[in-house]
């Protein structure tokens, strides 16, 4: 009988849809609006009757609708997109949650509601809903313009504050002085989460989809993408967090594919199919009776969340330096709240914290605010020149002086190719020591599930367990602490250049000092949390063990840090040829490591010395110049041995008369 009454209410979602989605298309209205009547009408609040049986069955449905409509978006919007609206998409996004929960504390207070009802209010009203700015931008062919890149760059970061939020309200709800620290545990997760996952994912699943694809087979691809999709949303959902972020995460994965066209082209009638049933569950949420009730109350907070969202985003978008129309327009487009929104106030009434009528009053709040969503974006231009001409001229000419001088800001490359070198030292530091303490804290919960108090040999199973952490680990320390000597140095050629005091400092000595210090400092962290498993008298084995391994295996951890770094070189782009290039000048010119370095040459993939030893090359012998230096991802090889292979991206340091270095490089590149 349920089976039934399953496939009877999905044929009514499904029809009722359908035809609204044809009236929509008719009246030139965004489809998504058809869909949230569509719900309003077959709902269980409508009179006179609901056309559903089963309300839970639909929800579990809609909850795919969100995570096919993520994972679209991450295709969509890839990592480098990512990278560049990030700095001003943090801004808005920052002002925006901040702002609009002061907004909201402050309105609740105006009611007469009590102190958590207003925050739990402000928490509602802080987060915009991605599901429904992706379907509005998508039916109105708005997915690939400028503002709404910005747009989605600012959903990311929110939906990652809501997150957060809900922990700390979680916190809130039960114990109000663990909030701070569920906030700050989870923000660690949420980081951790996502660096492994883009890293591992990266790694392995765009090559296996070519490999796939390589079949010729539409189906294989489609199922196999298909269950990455849904695989990407488990694994959140697992974590702890929301199944929208886990889907778009692997959406970003799975956009690095060279198939990514051909995949979301299969994907995208699964997604249209289940995103229309995700909006008329929004739409069957719809009480009518509460809509009068409540009347003064949601009119009130819908013209606060449309106002307040437009000047915090705005304000933001326009302090990143994205002038004043675009900033109004990015605002417009952000001035709705959704499912976030409800989690929060589902998570309130659920824990009897705040009041009944809480919940109600967000979705008719975030009703309204998604009806009027594609027609304030659709009307974006014309509501931002009837915006901008309420300002005086006298705010405009000084808000236009501001645009100017941030372009001009913009358009200065002093110390750009530093900054760069820094920026991309600073990702894989963090990359790096995110798995390092991800390979940390798998070996405590396989030490937590293998425990067992009458096992004979639980204490030697711990000390293998964390012998091998430690032995997995030594190559990201050696990586890490490279990456802190690298960043330390650029910070002391900046700050010392005028003075030139690097040039007497002893770099070799300053590497090694410092690398010890690093090495012993996260060795002391490593071993603090295995004390907890392994016996204090097996310590001392375990530490004397990965000393011994250290010392006779170095060679061989410096290979396999080696092509670590060169794994993620490929399948991130972190290191592209240019900033390396610049690395090699700062290093020669401003921290004096070699001295009268002749000259520097680039090795690309194509050049004729690539993948070929010094000895081989005979470049002394044919030339009369010498390799005195190379410079690679981030190592200086100083007297490279002639048994030395070149690799592509290498920088030479080519030491010689000029006629002699002119002909070691068209021997080495072929030109």
């Amino acid at each position: 009988m349920s089976e039934a009454h399953l496939l009877q209410d999905l044929a009514i979602v499904v029809v009722i849809a359908g035809v609204m989605t044809l009236l929509c298309h008719l009246l030139r209205q965004p489809v998504v609006l058809g869909y949230i009547i569509a719900g309003f009408i077959i709902g269980p609040y409508t009179p006179p009757f609901s056309l559903v049986h089963d309300l839970h069955s639909i929800q579990t449905l809609a909850e795919l609708g969100l995570v096919f409509l993520m994972f679209t978006l991450g295709l969509e919007f890839n990592l480098p997109k990512l990278r560049k609206v990030g700095a001003s998409a943090a801004l808005a996004a920052l002002l925006e949650v901040l702002g609009m929960v002061w907004i909201g504390y402050k309105l609740g207070q105006l009611f007469g509601w009590s102190q958590k009802d207003s925050i739990f209010l402000g928490a509602i009203l802080s987060i915009s809903s991605t599901t429904i700015i992706v379907k509005v931008f998508t039916d109105l062919k708005m997915m690939r313009e400028n503002f709404a890149q910005v747009v989605f760059g600012i959903l990311i970061l929110e939906d990652i504050v809501a997150v957060l939020i809900l922990s700390i309200l979680s916190g809130f709800a039960f114990t109000p002085s663990a909030g701070a620290s569920m906030a700050l545990w989870t923000l660690l997760k949420i980081s951790l989460f996502i660096i492994i996952f883009l890293v591992a994912g990266l790694s392995l699943i765009p090559r296996f989809l070519d490999w796939v694809v390589g079949f010729q087979s539409t189906e294989m691809t489609g199922i196999s993408t298909l269950g990455f999709c849904l695989l990407g949303a488990i694994l959140a959902y697992v974590v702890g967090f929301s199944v929208a972020l886990g889907a778009f995460l692997m959406g970003a994965v799975v956009a690095a594919s060279k198939s990514a066209a051909q995949i979301e082209e299969w994907i995208h009638p699964i997604r249209d199919m289940f995103s229309a049933i995700f909006f008329v569950a929004v739409g069957m949420l719809i009480q009518p009776q509460l809509l009068w009730t409540y009347k003064w109350p949601i009119l009130i907070i819908t013209l606060v969340t449309l106002s307040g969202k437009i000047l915090t985003v705005g304000m933001g978008t326009f302090l990143a330096g994205y002038g004043l129309k675009n900033s109004v327009k990015i605002g417009v487009s952000m001035a709705q709240i959704g499912e976030f929104s409800f989690v929060i106030a589902s998570l309130g009434a659920a824990n009897n914290v705040t009041s009944n009528f809480l919940y109600p009053i967000a979705v008719a709040v975030s009703s309204i605010t998604t009806f009027s969503t594609p027609y304030l974006i659709r009307k974006a231009d014309s509501l931002v020149e009837r915006i901008v001409q309420t300002i005086p001229l006298p705010i405009q000419s000084l808000l236009k002086s501001y645009e100017n001088w941030f372009q001009r800001l913009g358009n200065q490359k002093t110390e750009s190719k530093t900054k760069s070198i820094f920026v991309k030292y600073l990702i894989r530091l963090l990359i790096y020591f995110a798995i390092w303490v991800g390979i940390l804290l798998v070996t405590q919960v396989i030490s937590r599930i293998v425990s067992s108090p009458s096992s004979e040999h639980l204490p030697f199973l711990y000390l293998v367990l964390w012998f091998l952490c430690g032995m997995t680990s030594l190559p990201l320390l050696m990586a890490i602490s490279k990456y802190i000597n690298h960043i330390l140095l650029i910070l002391l050629t900046i700050a010392m250049e005028s003075s030139k005091i690097l040039g007497v400092i002893n770099i070799n000595l300053f590497y090694n000092l410092l690398q010890i210090f690093v090495i012993f400092s996260l060795g002391s962290a490593y071993i603090l949390l295995a004390s907890s498993y392994v016996k204090s008298d097996l310590i001392v084995i375990l530490v004397a063990a990965l000393i011994l391994v250290g010392v006779l295996f170095k060679s061989f951890i410096i290979f396999v840090k080696e092509q670590i770094e060169k794994h993620l070189d490929d399948v991130l782009g972190l290191a592209s040829s240019e900033p390396m290039h610049q690395a090699a000048l700062i290093t020669g010119q401003h921290a004096n490591l070699i001295n009268d370095l002749g000259e520097q040459l680039a090795l690309t993939q194509n050049s004729l010395g690539v993948s070929k030893s010094i000895r081989v090359l005979r470049i002394r012998e044919q030339t009369g110049a010498t390799i005195s230096a190379i410079y690679r991802m981030g190592d200086l090889i100083t007297n490279p041995p002639p048994d030395t292979e070149l690799l592509a991206n290498d920088i030479l340091v080519i030491w010689g008369m000029p006629d002699q270095r002119k002909k070691a490089k068209t021997l080495l590149t072929g030109l």
